[in-house]
């Protein structure tokens, strides 16, 4: 009697069948990790639209220090306050100040200048670093913006002066020196501190090397002292942060 063996599978059957399911593993195991790639590609892009979003509603922090220094000053200098948030320069009625070629503060332009320190030490806490700590509610400033300078900048028109010796420059530099004088150091903002606790307040002079844009050297609006705000820097992604916390994330 004839028995007939049983054939078993080959070897190389077996072989091709480990290799297919490996290779359909692995084809799973891709399309899975380009799914989570696909998803967190979209998630990236979504919150980078929504930060640019938050990013774009939130207002050019100089140019709203600098409309809100303005708003606070101009009740004690006059109509003739001009305020320029791109710049971020608020300039000073020279005409209330000093009489023409003169640097000695007019008694009513004194008494102007300690009506503005007063205003100033209204608004400005909220936005100097070692006076924000003993004002709890600053919802004016919700993203933390610091300044670091306010300069205090004397300028005069090209016409030369009269006194021998005495130049534009002289006389840019001694107003400068006389309004920083009452408006700072005679006042309680003398104590106003930056980031870096160095004096917040400090002065120039130009003379006449910078006219406002669109006037004659010679013209009288040049002979002004202004208000330059310099805010502090702030990284990125500090900012970033600072504005998704005022934005409520």
């Amino acid at each position: 009697m004839w028995i007939t063996p049983r054939r078993s599978t080959p070897p190389a059957a077996t072989a091709s069948e480990s290799e297919s399911n490996y290779l359909a593993s692995a084809s799973d195991l891709m399309i899975g990790l380009l799914f989570v790639f696909i998803i967190l590609v979209v998630v990236l892009a979504l919150e980078q639209r929504r930060q640019e979003a938050v990013f774009n509603q939130t207002k050019d922090p100089r140019g709203e220090v600098v409309t809100e220094l303005g708003g606070a000053l101009a009740p004690a200098l006059g109509g003739d306050i001009r305020i320029d948030p791109a710049t971020g320069v608020i300039s000073l009625p020279e005409s209330l100040l000093f009489n023409i070629g003169k640097a000695t503060l007019e008694p009513k332009g004194v008494e102007a200048l300690r009506q503005a320190a007063s205003a100033l030490q209204a608004v400005l806490p909220c936005f100097v670093a070692n006076q924000k700590a003993g004002h709890a509610e600053c919802i004016q400033n919700p993203a933390g913006h610091q300044i670091d300078t306010i300069f205090i900048e004397g300028h005069t028109d090209s016409r030369p002066m009269s006194t021998p010796g005495y130049t534009n420059t002289n006389l840019s530099l001694d107003r400068a020196q006389a309004v920083h004088k009452v408006l700072v150091t005679e006042t309680p903002l003398s104590r106003y501190r930056n980031k870096q606790n160095q004096p917040m307040f400090s002065f120039s002079a130009y003379a006449d090397s910078r006219p406002i844009a669109g006037t004659d050297p010679t013209d009288s609006r040049n002979r002004r002292v202004d208000l330059r705000i310099v805010m502090t820097y702030r990284p990125i992604g500090e900012l970033m942060d600072a504005v998704n916390r005022s934005a409520g994330k």
